[in-house]
């Protein structure tokens, strides 16, 4: 038995399965980036900063 999930085609179902939209474009490096620094919370006061 393999380790990955096989799906067998049902009648009429293409033997690929289509990707959706969203999944024919890989990410770009900087939203792998954005992301890792998005998981920990910005708590700084950063009012300074502005106007």
């Amino acid at each position: 038995m393999s380790d990955h999930n096989e799906h067998i085609p049902g009648p009429g179902e293409p033997s690929v399965p289509e990707l959706e939209t969203d999944e024919t474009i890989a990410p770009r490096p900087e939203e792998e980036i954005a992301d890792v620094l998005r998981a920990k919370p910005d708590l700084e006061d950063h009012s300074r900063h502005s106007g």
